[in-house]
Formats: C-alpha cells, structure tokens, sequence
C-alpha cells in the first residue's frame, strides 16, 4: 500500500458462509455451495474474501461461520485458518442469529473486540480501497459505540438490492467519509429504483457491518430479546463439555430473521461509510454479464463452447462442449450430472425449479 493503513488493533472478521447460494444452481449445490467454489477463476470465493480480512487482521482473529456439513470444506478451502475459528451453526436460521452466535463466541474469546462481518460469496475489486473503507468503519464502531453499514453507490437501477438513504455526516471533521443513516429501504421495484439511482443520495446494502460485539448484543437485547436470552444460555457453557449439547438444543428455537430486519432498521445509532470499489454479490448467473467481459455479440462463454449466430447468453461447461446455433438470451450450464437450460427472463424462478426437485424426491441433484 502507498501509506501505512492504520487498523483498529482490536479489529476481528467473521465471515459467514452457510449459504447454500441456489440461485446458482447447478455450479452452486447443498454438498459444495457457491462460496466454495471457483466461480471467477480465481480461487473460491471464500478464500478470495478470507485473504481480503488478513489485510485487516492476522488468521487468529478471523472466524467463519458455517454448518457443520461445511467444516470440511472450509478447511480445505482454507487449511491457515485456526480450526477452533470455525463456530458451527447447529442449522441455519438467517444473518441475525449467525451474527449473534459470533458476537457472543467472539466477546468471549476476545473481550471488547470489534467486529467485522463480512458475507463469503462477495466479489471486490480494489482490496486497498476495501480495507481502508473497512478500517475507518471499524474506527468510526470504537469512536462512536454504534453499528456501521457499508454503502455502495449504484451505477444501475438495480431490484435486487437493499438501500441505505444517506442522512446527515457525523461530523465536519468526518463529512464525506462517514454519514448517518437515514434509513433502511428494502428492494424496489424497477421505478423506484431509477429513482434512487437519479435522487444520488441512496447507496446499495453491501451486507458489510462493523460494531463492537458488545454493542450489537445491546441491540440484540433491546430488539430482540428472545434470541438474546438464547445466546447469554449459549455463552453460560463455553468451554464446558454441555457446550454442543446446550447449542444444538437452544440455537434451532431462534427466529428465522434477518440482522437487517431485526437490528439494523430499529437500532437508533447507525451509520453508513461509502465504499468507493468494486462491489457485485454474484447473486445470479445474471451477475456474470458483469463480473466477465462479454464478447461482441453480448454473450459470456466458460469452458468449451463454441458458437454460431449466439446472442446475449451465458454459458458455463465444465467438461462437455456445448454447441450452439441460432440462440439468443440464454443460461446453460453443463455439469456432471446436469444440463440447466434456462430463458434469461425467468432465472428468478430457480428456486421454483429447485422445490420441484425436492417433491420428485430428486433430491441427489440439489
């Protein structure tokens, strides 16, 4: 880096990566999930977005989050991490009773920590903008005692997003780097969303939070409570051999809800840094079209594909060659097991197809 980035010394990462990313369905499956594979090239998402935290802090400060089904490929996937980094969710449950669980394993393991928590299916370019945007939202958690969004700026009417309202800096010192939130707007419709994009003062929801773990457990108290009293029972039994058994009995009974929904829309102290790199969730095939170039005829091609009059499609193989002739607007994916054909229009519906599988007890292609 041209200048020393200056890190909360108290800083820690949680990653979470227990999704089981279906709406990347076939490359994305319930054995091996999008986070641990090589969708860009480049290495699993996961590793891509472990080696962005150790800019901010050494491997025994960084956790992951994940099923117990997961462990496996998590080590493997990243054999430097302490495996004792590794806290199990009994099942999953939604972001807010994952990031409880970190948050009461990290304020044991590591009293008055901050805490970063970053999703594992991320794509960011710029890593130095990132850790510098991730360095003054952990400043900006210790100064202040309040949770802090990552925000970034929309160059598409995008639906499929979260957005934040800018409100006011919190300061002249901090004005243009640091703002409070106005508030939390779910995802648009396509008209509101071109209004977002033209008003200019609404960011993206990156799904990127910085807070010190004993404050968000206040937020967690306040807002709530029943997943509180579930996790102060967890934190009684660290280090005692009922641990797991308490865990696996308490952690199943929490509400399935989001941190978004849960904390971060009612909570009074919230604010928003403005993260000015390449963001993409790599939500869909769709988002392919934008994390690789397309080539002149609007199509995005992996592995062996060859082509004839073939517009705007995506095509991914991973063994067999696909061949075209006379297509437009499609995703096809080739597996080992499984040809997905699909009209761009309708990839919204994947998570139809996938329920489908499930009631033809077809279960071994999920």
């Amino acid at each position: 880096m041209n200048q020393k980035l200056e890190v909360p010394e108290k800083i820690s990462i949680v990653i979470m990566a227990g999704g089981k990313g279906e709406r990347f369905w076939p490359r994305s499956r319930v054995s091996r999930p999008k986070q641990y594979s090589d969708l860009t090239g480049e290495g699993s998402l996961l590793y891509l977005t472990y080696n962005r935290a150790l800019q901010l802090a050494p491997a025994e400060r960084i956790f992951v989050v994940t099923g117990a089904e997961y462990r496996e490929l998590t080590c493997e996937c990243l054999p430097q991490l302490p495996q004792e980094n590794i806290i199990i969710e009994p099942e999953g449950r939604n972001t807010a009773p994952c990031i409880g669980l970190a948050a009461i394993t990290l304020e044991y393991r590591l009293p008055g920590t901050i805490m970063a928590v970053l999703p594992s299916d991320h794509l960011i370019r710029d890593e130095e903008q990132f850790a510098r945007t991730l360095a003054l939202a952990a400043s900006t958690a210790d100064e202040t005692g309040g949770l802090v969004a990552i925000g970034i700026r929309p160059d598409r009417p995008e639906t499929g997003y979260g957005y934040l309202r800018v409100g006011q800096p919190i300061s002249k010192e901090k004005a243009k780097t640091v703002y409070r939130v106005d508030k939390f707007v779910e995802k648009p419709d396509l008209i509101k969303a071109r209004e977002y994009l033209e008003d200019g003062g609404y960011l993206w929801n990156a799904g990127i939070f910085v807070w010190k773990a004993a404050a968000v457990l206040e937020e967690f108290k306040t807002h709530l409570p029943g997943i509180y009293e579930g996790l102060q029972e967890i934190s009684r039994y660290f280090g005692s051999e009922q641990y797991n058994e308490v865990l696996q009995r308490t952690y199943p009974c929490f509400d399935r809800i989001s941190i978004d929904y849960g904390i971060m829309e009612k909570a009074v102290q919230v604010y928003i840094v403005p993260g000015e790199f390449y963001w993409d969730d790599v939500g869909t095939w769709m988002s392919l079209e934008r994390v690789f170039r397309t080539d002149e005829n609007g199509n995005v091609f992996r592995g062996k594909v060859t082509a004839l009059n073939t517009e705007n499609s995506i095509i991914d193989s991973n063994g067999r060659m696909v061949a075209l002739i006379g297509v437009k607007d499609l995703v096809i994916v080739e597996t080992d097991d499984v040809t997905f054909v699909c009209n761009k229009n309708e990839t919204d519906r994947l998570r139809e197809l996938l329920e489908e599988l499930r009631r033809l007890n077809m279960e071994e292609y999920l």
